[in-house]
């Protein structure tokens, strides 16, 4: 792996998104493959019902095509080898308070396996903090805290604005509008819609965050 070249890399599986509100970079796929969000997104209160995912630049062909690519790349025997070069690389001139990475900014995890190989490309680029916000509650199911990396921080999301955070696994995250937040309130919406200096949805230290809605 280390004698291909970036662009090579990005013709097999696709690169990665650079979201503006962001400290760095993120990994996503089309929403319409999201096996849980897939179905919420036609539930009238629900979160997905109103995933940014399915608008602005979201929509633009280029940018379509491009989380279609990643989509079709993770039936590649060699997706977790060239996932971790693609982030090496793409990270290795980035500040250490930089080297913050998102997985799905769009989507979310297909299967056991396919986060079984999420798994594997953290610990194979432990020098980045990682994090991962899921609806997908029967594949965590399967999974126990000792499972999981310890560059990631692994988010189990609420469905509904304002509901009660899920109770099986200590790090989560929500949407409130008509209620307090739970736990830390990001402060994103203070700071021009950027992270700014927070880091708290990658910490583990930090086991509720909720989200103003859009």
């Amino acid at each position: 792996m280390e004698d291909l070249k970036l662009k090579d890399i990005e013709k097999k599986i696709g690169t990665l998104s650079n979201p503006s509100k962001m400290p760095s970079y993120a990994w996503g796929i089309p929403i319409e493959y999201c096996v849980t969000g897939s179905k919420l997104a036609k539930v009238k209160g629900t979160i997905c019902n109103k995933c940014y995912a399915g608008k602005g630049c979201y929509v633009f062909p280029v940018v379509r095509a491009m989380y279609e690519k990643r989509y079709q790349a993770l039936e590649l025997p060699e997706w977790v080898d060239y996932m971790a070069e693609l982030i090496t690389q793409k990270y290795k001139n980035k500040k250490e308070e930089d080297r913050y990475h998102r997985w799905f900014d769009s989507g979310d995890v297909q299967s056991y396996s396919h986060l079984m190989k999420i798994f594997e490309v953290c610990e194979l680029t432990p020098h980045i903090k990682y994090w991962l916000a899921t609806r997908e509650y029967q594949i965590i199911d399967q999974i126990t805290e000792k499972d999981v990396p310890k560059n990631l921080c692994l988010r189990v999301s609420t469905t509904k604005v304002d509901s009660p955070q899920p109770k099986f696994w200590e790090w989560t995250s929500g949407v409130h509008k008509d209620k307090p937040a739970v736990g830390r309130e990001c402060p994103a919406p203070k700071q021009n819609g950027e992270c700014g200096s927070c880091r708290a949805c990658w910490s583990r230290k930090v086991k509720q965050v909720s989200y103003k809605e859009h």
